[in-house]
């Protein structure tokens, strides 16, 4: 039993591990100029912007395939139903992205003949069967998580859901305050500060939680010594 413990937890520390990776790459393209802030994920020549996004496709896959793995020798040993709503969450984020794809290519977004874009019949229905699809990964995501640290006795993963959480109200707050800014009247020189300081926020953390919430998440699969069975 403790060698299926300590396969499944080398395992999910490769998958943070690569999460980790894929999360300082944009700070470092950033950092060394080779990229925007704006758009963080596209290079400048469209084939090495294709070839790019293979490379970071084929990082994500490998990654959802090693923590699979380890969350089905903890489903294994522990009773709890996480691997199955992990290879749930792969397959609505596959299904989605080969709609959108067939989607996209169907109903090109091509300019019609009054300037605007051209309609898409269904994109109403994908709409909703996204913001569906997406309540359920958001649902099993904090399931996982807690039952993990339930089985294992690691609190660091609800360390981890409940820094994710207050990384994201912080980023709601910031577009918040720049929302507030803009509105706001008369112009200071310390309204204007301010305002650069907030737009900065917003710029950088989102690079900056994903690093820090995958630190912590490698440190929580890191943790893990043993798993008890569900009564």
């Amino acid at each position: 039993m403790q060698f299926i413990v300590s396969q499944a937890r080398k395992e999910g520390m490769i998958s943070t591990g690569i999460d980790l990776f894929l999360a300082a790459l944009p700070a470092v393209f950033i950092v060394v100029g080779y990229v925007s802030y704006s758009e963080p994920w596209r290079l400048d020549d469209e084939m090495t912007n294709y070839i790019a996004s293979g490379i970071l496709i084929a990082f994500i896959c490998v990654s959802a395939f090693f923590r699979l793995q380890a969350l089905r020798k903890i489903s294994a040993l522990s009773g709890i139903k996480v691997a199955t709503l992990y290879r749930n969450c792969i397959i609505i984020c596959v299904c989605f992205f080969a709609l959108a794809l067939v989607l996209n290519y169907l109903y090109p977004r091509e300019p019609d003949a009054d300037g605007g874009q051209s309609d898409n019949p269904f994109a109403a229905i994908f709409g909703l069967a996204l913001f569906v699809g997406v309540i359920y990964i958001i649902v099993a995501w904090f399931r996982i998580n807690f039952s993990l640290a339930r089985v294992s006795g690691v609190g660091t993963f609800r360390t981890y859901v409940w820094l994710c959480v207050g990384l994201f109200v912080l980023n709601i707050l910031c577009n918040a305050a720049i929302i507030a800014i803009a509105i706001s009247e008369p112009r200071t020189e310390q309204v204007s500060a301010l305002a650069i300081a907030v737009v900065m926020l917003k710029l950088l953390l989102p690079f900056i939680a994903l690093v820090i919430t995958s630190i912590v998440h490698l440190l929580a699969w890191s943790k893990i010594e043993k798993i008890s069975a569900e009564v």
